[in-house]
């Protein structure tokens, strides 16, 4: 098959074919959609992306039972349950390498940074650096700064934690997809992406969730010249990207994601 000349006509033409609600699900975006008080959708949406690891079926079917048990307020829910109760809630919780111990210490710990600071964008929007990538890290060293007593032994949390993995930022050259793809569902607004940030950070500033299919993506149309996925990829992508769209990069990842997924199988 020719491979068809990457314009932003061809952009567009997949955006329509592919930017809908009917082609959203297994998306984990379903489970941060739909909420009116933005504490309750950012909060929803970081759960949502910290989990969106593993195969799609299974990320699904792991974020129905967290949501299940956080119920119609995932805010109340967090603000308001004691951390040995977290244990009892979620007993017997199994998703990957996560145990009981380690939804319950990051339910623990994000309640302690809502409580430090109001909201999740007050703790992104507070430091104020001029790359992402350093207000990335600056964010998930704060939600990462509680006590993590007395669901461990210690206050602080041990390095390799398993929660650290939740909440990994690009500062290690990592892509930091999961990340990114929060920030992208708080900050646009559109048929997709809720947009409960809207305003508070420029889109120029985004930087594309890397995965797999995006990363296939990006090869198969030189938007990237690197083969190794990782931080440096995911920024050579988006800079591509801004050709096309220099003020909303992040218009076509959707996209792009799902015609990677569907249209352009491996090795190709």
């Amino acid at each position: 098959m020719k491979r068809p000349e990457l314009t932003r006509e061809f952009l567009e033409e997949l955006y329509d074919k592919h930017h809908r609600l009917e082609n959203l699900a297994p998306d984990p975006l379903i489970f941060a959609r739909g909420f009116n008080d933005p504490l309750e959708g950012e909060l929803a949406g970081l759960i949502a992306g910290v989990f969106a690891y593993g195969n799609v079926k299974q990320i699904v079917k792991n974020l129905t039972l967290i949501f299940d048990e956080l119920g119609q307020n995932p805010k109340e829910a967090i603000l308001s349950t004691p951390p040995e109760k977290w244990t009892e809630r979620f007993a017997g919780f199994a998703y990957r390498f996560h145990k009981v111990e380690d939804i319950s210490l990051f339910f623990w710990l994000l309640r302690q940074a809502i409580e430090r600071n109001g909201s999740l964008v007050n703790i992104f929007t507070k430091a104020r650096y001029t790359k992402i990538k350093e207000q990335m890290s600056a964010f998930t060293q704060e939600l990462l700064a509680g006590d993590a007593r007395p669901i461990l032994s210690t206050a602080t949390l041990p390095k390799g934690h398993p929660v650290r993995h939740l909440l990994s930022s690009p500062a290690s050259g990592g892509a930091a997809k999961r990340l990114c793809l929060f920030l992208r569902w708080m900050v646009r607004r559109d048929a997709l992406d809720p947009g409960y940030w809207l305003g508070k950070i420029d889109h120029k500033k985004l930087v594309v969730p890397l995965d797999v299919h995006v990363g296939r993506v990006g090869r198969h149309f030189g938007l990237t010249s690197l083969k190794s996925p990782g931080w440096k990829m995911a920024e050579q992508i988006t800079t591509s990207l801004r050709h096309f769209e220099p003020n909303d990069p992040l218009r076509y990842d959707f996209t792009l994601f799902r015609y990677g997924m569907e249209e352009i199988s491996p090795g190709k």
